[in-house]
């Protein structure tokens, strides 16, 4: 497991923890705020 606290490995971490973060709160306002979406994508 030492790869694991390699310094390329760790930021290409911190980059897929950006990712995962960005879709989840993504994935929550889309998810809380049906009307939201429909304002932004023309839906109804």
């Amino acid at each position: 497991m030492s790869f694991l606290f390699h310094r390329k490995t760790k930021k290409v971490l911190n980059y897929v923890w950006m990712v995962v973060a960005v879709l989840v709160i993504l994935g929550m306002v889309l998810f809380f705020a049906p009307g939201l979406t429909a304002l932004l994508f023309g839906i109804n």
